[in-house]
């Protein structure tokens, strides 16, 4: 009987430890990630202001959680790997400082500030890492268009699609991949609104 009961108790505490194994475990930690890009310093007659939108962003990309896709039919989000703010508020951040380097404008304001001559708006469509069987890259595509303030109407539209394969298989490779799309796109970007803004500035 002893021995019965010693074996029970032995059974019971052996679960215990095992359960409070698991619920001491501690969790992954989590990692968070931001866009670097290279700003820059281009002189130009800056007769003209621009307020520049917060940018949108279509699900999923409208959140943190970093979204990685393996195929053309499924895609899936990070837990622990996570943008340290949503892709559109950082596209948003980039987009402001790279057009007040662009030498087009004498202001570049956030959208709650003043009157300007020309308003920038835009969506992100894409913004993931895409996994290829030996390499992964990052995807890009947003949509810009122009308006004059006092029409209210788009006087130009564009929209850009950029990838870019990581230099390592790890998230961390994938933010800087996407650091160069956006680069990339933002170069293309005051690159195309040059004449726009050449030719309608009063």
């Amino acid at each position: 009987m002893n021995m019965r009961m010693g074996l029970v108790w032995g059974v019971v505490v052996w679960s215990i430890s095992i359960g409070g194994c698991s619920v001491t475990t501690p969790r992954p930690a989590t990692h968070h990630y931001v866009l670097a890009l290279t700003v820059p310093d281009t002189p130009g007659p800056r007769t003209s202001s621009l307020i520049v939108r917060s940018i949108a962003a279509r699900d999923p990309y409208s959140q943190e959680r970093i979204v990685y896709r393996s195929s053309a039919y499924a895609f899936d989000l990070y837990n622990y790997h996570r943008w340290a703010s949503t892709p559109a508020e950082q596209v948003t951040t980039w987009t402001r400082r790279v057009l007040r380097g662009s030498g087009l404008f004498a202001q570049v304001l956030p959208n709650t500030e003043g009157t300007t001559d020309f308003i920038l708006d835009g969506t992100i469509q894409q913004f993931e890492e895409i996994d290829h069987e030996k390499t992964w890259e990052a995807a890009l595509s947003i949509d810009f268009w122009l308006m004059r303030s006092e029409e209210r109407t788009p006087v130009w539209f564009q929209s850009y699609t950029v990838t870019q394969q990581a230099a390592k298989r790890n998230p961390e490779a994938i933010a800087e991949a996407m650091s160069r799309c956006l680069e990339n796109v933002l170069g293309r970007l005051a690159t195309d609104l040059a004449p726009v803004v050449a030719q309608r500035t009063p």
